[in-house]
């Protein structure tokens, strides 16, 4: 089979694999569709040195071979989550198996992902995909539909609300998207012009460049001193998050879904004084399965987050176009289109 390689940063190739063969409730999937996510680029692609595994974590495709499985059949349309888990331990039984306590791996990262024609993935690591969601759809679900879906209910984000997205990547416009459909008036924070564009056109109310200068200034002014009532920081950087917090009203809320390794608060400030809350999102329990679907199943038009398709055989072309930033969701599909 074909299937990408991260040879050195900023430095991929396509490249011939073995097949992948079925083992016990270990199947092979054929890979349809199987998205670039955000940790893909900073975590792999931008580090130095070879990559052992296949990367790739959000995909979707069809079951062509099976060993001893439990319940899946060759033709079935399945979804993949990210982990491989114990499916045992207390967290796994709630559904959150990325924080399972007795991890076997995670797909793109320590064990072979999608960004390939096939890939073998365990049964338990697999979704049904019902037939009304198209494999592009489908391999969105994980990330950039999922994450912020959780990280909104955990909010109770609602109609009446005014919610902040700040960082315009996929998951953050996958934020915008879910919101919008939602009613609430959402306003899109971002340096890059075609994603601010991209967000209007998924249904932000207002959007805003942190170039045009101080990012709480203008949504006091766009608000008229409202403020927000909801945010999500999916930029991963420190000074959007301080923003959201400045501008969070009085019992609001505040999700941290961007990946950041240290930023600064200011605790009476920023929570003793409005008694807001903070939470974190990097996943959605399995449990949530049901409800995501059933957006799709009501018109969550996920797909056009989509803005580049490309073959596995184009993967550097990909993963170069999904780095330089004027991209929404870039994917991988059997034929490019």
């Amino acid at each position: 089979m074909r299937a990408a390689k991260i040879l050195d940063a900023l430095k991929v190739e396509t490249r011939d694999f073995p097949d992948p063969k079925p083992e016990g409730d270990d199947v092979v999937v054929r890979v349809e569709a199987a998205a670039i996510c955000g940790s893909d680029l900073h975590a792999l692609y931008q580090k130095p040195g070879e990559k052992k595994q296949i990367p790739g974590h959000e995909g979707a495709g069809v079951v062509v071979a099976v060993d001893k499985p439990r319940s899946l059949k060759i033709g079935d349309r399945v979804a993949v989550t990210a982990c491989r888990s114990c499916q045992s331990c207390d967290m796994c039984r709630a559904g959150y198996t990325t924080y399972c306590r007795a991890m076997k791996g995670v797909y793109g990262f320590s064990l072979d992902g999608v960004h390939a024609e096939y890939v073998r993935i365990a049964e338990s690591s697999l979704l049904p995909l019902p037939d009304f969601i198209p494999f592009d759809a489908g391999c969105l679900i994980l990330d950039p539909v999922g994450t912020p879906y959780h990280a909104l209910k955990r909010m109770a984000a609602n109609a009446t609300h005014l919610i902040g997205v700040f960082g315009l990547g996929p998951m953050g416009l996958g934020a915008v998207l879910i919101a919008a459909r939602l009613g609430a008036r959402v306003i899109g924070v971002d340096m890059i012009a075609y994603r601010r564009d991209l967000a209007l056109k998924l249904g932000a109310w207002r959007t805003v460049n942190p170039g045009d200068g101080d990012v709480v200034q203008q949504i006091r002014d766009l608000t008229k001193g409202y403020g927000l009532d909801r945010s999500l920081e999916c930029s991963g950087k420190a000074e959007p998050l301080h923003a959201a917090l400045d501008l969070a009203r009085p019992l609001g809320h505040v999700a941290i879904i961007g990946e950041n390794e240290k930023a600064t608060i200011r605790p009476s400030d920023h929570f003793n004084r409005k008694e807001i809350c903070l939470s974190g999102s990097c996943c959605f329990p399995l449990g949530e399965y049901g409800e995501i679907v059933r957006l799709f199943e009501n018109g969550l038009r996920a797909t056009d987050m989509i803005t580049h398709r490309f073959t596995v055989e184009q993967a550097a072309e990909a993963y170069r176009t999904f780095a330089g930033g004027n991209t929404g969701k870039v994917i991988f599909t059997r034929s490019g289109a």
